[in-house]
């Protein structure tokens, strides 16, 4: 992957691989010491034809005798690459593997105490699919339902309206939403309380963004999200994008061995690397599930990327760990389409580096070992391993978190189609020993809601609780006691995946912009500055001539743009100020024009 956080180039080390009459048979878990987790995991059923072979956990100069074979491609040559983020390094082939067929990987590890151990592990490349990709069609609205700017007249992003305005228990922060499907541009988008815009950025034609929120990368607050294309099938086709509190991008994240990254998990790690999920169509039996013998599956991979090289650091892949057998989906009618069978939305950590996911179609969450990637127990589905106390059970979930207290929390769908509803935030408490799950909390709105797709249900400060609605255009913020006490909507048939509350302060790069406009003999200056959230009120300046200009008023911010009474003059600049009359930008000099 080519990236614009690419470090200066350290030489790589080539390997040349042998023959190898090893069994191809998958390695045990014992075969991998501790310490060293190879990727793809041992028994990999479809890993793709681009495939790197990933070392996480020891120095690239500990390696040593690397042969990588394919039952059908023979030996592959290559070079080793380091991460940036991590102790470990990529063994990237030459050339593709042949689908179908079986890769055994050995490998010397010295580690810098002990005598020299032997590495392997063996897995399958997948037969790839090709199945029919279309976007999902917009709900056109009306002029209302835009936001239309003259200081900033490219961005159109859709009009946030507030239906119960946030109180003193609201949690502290700006909403960061992802709008797409309904009217306007969409994009990442920052709103207030108010349901003021606070910054936009609109995507390319056709594509949109989701997983909107801060994080921290290399110490620092920053942006992320996903931005590509997401079509009918429910995921998307793009990349991850990360930018700083300039608004200038910083780096974008692609999915390595030939996959695009989806839409449903961005996820940053302190150490530089970011976890990204893909969905890959692959031949597979659908016969477990009640399907043809040779089937088109979507097998759902989480990769870790090493950000500054784009390498893969670890991979897992749904197909070998939860059969087809397990969802909740039909296969379906058309031999051309994709059996969605698992559809994974979430994925988090905890202390200990365990993973947690949680798949739509199978109605569970999994706790994943990331050494071994064996699934350590699941939550609800056809196999729980634990017994579901009354109002556990959930349908169509989205956004699994682990809490500091131990409990999980979710956005439960309940559709579609509608299994039990209401749509809900939900919070579980689970005795590992007893092997029980208990209902602690609900979060329920008033009056009802069904989501089809997508939702979020995000802790914030004070034990409140924020919900985005997912399919639905609405999010609402809950107290620690289940009372709403925040709530705005959309435009209708508006979908932003998930919704967060967060602090957030920032000062573009850019200036901020201003318009002029005269009419009947009345002046009005529009002053904006995208992402801003620091200006106080704004200072015009007027004069006969560009280079002579005197500051004449100050008028409080009042929303994204705004607007000034003017005196005639030749010319108008805008200067932002802070509330402690600060200058903190300028804008550029501009003549009115006829309104």
């Amino acid at each position: 992957m080519t990236n614009r956080m690419r470090p200066a180039p350290r030489p790589a080390l080539l390997i040349a691989a042998v023959a190898c009459t090893c069994s191809i048979l998958a390695a045990p878990a014992t075969a991998r010491p501790a310490g060293v987790t190879i990727s793809p995991l041992p028994g990999t059923p479809a890993a793709p034809p681009q495939t790197q072979i990933s070392f996480l956990g020891a120095g690239a100069s500990s390696f040593s005798a690397i042969t990588v074979v394919g039952s059908s491609s023979g030996r592959h040559r290559g070079r080793l690459r380091r991460y940036a983020s991590a102790v470990g390094a990529s063994f990237v082939p030459s050339k593709r593997f042949s689908p179908g067929e079986h890769v055994t990987v050995h490998a010397r590890w010295r580690p810098s105490h002990g005598h020299t151990r032997r590495l392997s592990t063996a897995f399958t490349i997948a037969t790839p699919a090709v199945i029919p990709l279309s976007e999902f069609p917009s709900t056109p609205g009306t002029p209302a339902d835009v936001h239309s700017f003259l200081s900033q007249p490219r961005l159109h992003p859709p009009v946030l309206t507030v239906h119960q305005a946030a109180g003193s228990g609201s949690a502290p922060g700006l909403l960061f939403t992802g709008p797409f499907f309904g009217p306007g541009q969409y994009g990442p988008t920052i709103y207030d309380n108010a349901g003021n815009l606070v910054w936009f950025r609109p995507a390319p034609a056709g594509e949109d963004a989701a997983d909107f929120r801060t994080q921290t990368y290399r110490g620092k607050p920053v942006l992320t999200w996903w931005q590509g294309h997401t079509v009918t099938f429910g995921y998307g086709l793009g990349e991850g994008v990360i930018a700083g509190s300039s608004y200038k991008t910083i780096a974008r994240v692609k999915t390595g061995n030939g996959l695009q990254a989806d839409e449903h998990e961005f996820k940053l790690t302190p150490q530089g690397s970011a976890y990204l999920m893909a969905y890959n169509p692959v031949q597979s039996s659908l016969a477990s599930a009640g399907g043809p013998a040779s089937g088109i599956v979507l097998d759902c991979v989480i990769q870790q990327i090493d950000i500054r090289t784009g390498l893969v650091m670890w991979e897992w892949h749904s197909l070998g760990h939860v059969d087809v057998s397990e969802s909740y989906s039909k296969p379906p009618g058309l031999a051309t389409n994709p059996f969605d069978y698992f559809h994974i939305n979430s994925l988090t950590t905890d202390s200990r580096g365990n993973f947690l996911i949680s798949a739509r179609n199978t109605w569970a969450l999994y706790q994943i070992n990331p050494h071994s990637g064996a699934i350590v127990w699941r939550l609800a589905g056809k196999k729980s391993t634990f017994t579901l106390g009354p109002g556990v059970q959930f349908a169509y979930q989205h956004n699994a978190l682990w809490l500091p207290n131990g409990e999980i929390s979710l956005y439960d769908d309940e559709g579609a189609p509608p299994v039990k509803p209401p749509a809900r935030g939900e919070v579980i408490k689970l005795d590992l020993t007893a092997k029980t799950a208990t209902l602690a909390t609900q979060l329920v709105r008033t009056p009802a809601l069904l989501s089809f797709c997508c939702g979020s249900a995000q802790p914030v400060s004070g034990g409140n609780w924020m919900v985005g609605w997912g399919g639905l255009p609405n999010l609402t913020e809950f107290n620690a006691q289940g009372q709403m006490i925040f709530d705005a909507q959309l435009p209708r048939g508006e979908t932003t995946y998930r919704v967060y509350r967060e602090p957030w302060s920032a000062q573009p790069s850019e200036a901020p912009a201003i318009a002029a406009r005269t009419s009947a003999g009345t002046t009005a200056v529009y002053a904006s500055w995208n992402g801003a959230t620091d200006v106080a009120s704004w200072q015009l300046l007027r004069g006969v001539a560009a280079g002579h200009l005197s500051a004449v008023s100050r008028t409080p911010k009042s929303g994204f743009e705004t607007v000034i009474p003017a005196s005639p003059a030749g010319f108008y600049q805008v200067r932002a100020l802070s509330a402690s009359g600060s200058v903190l930008a300028s804008s550029k000099v501009v003549a009115p024009s006829a309104g």
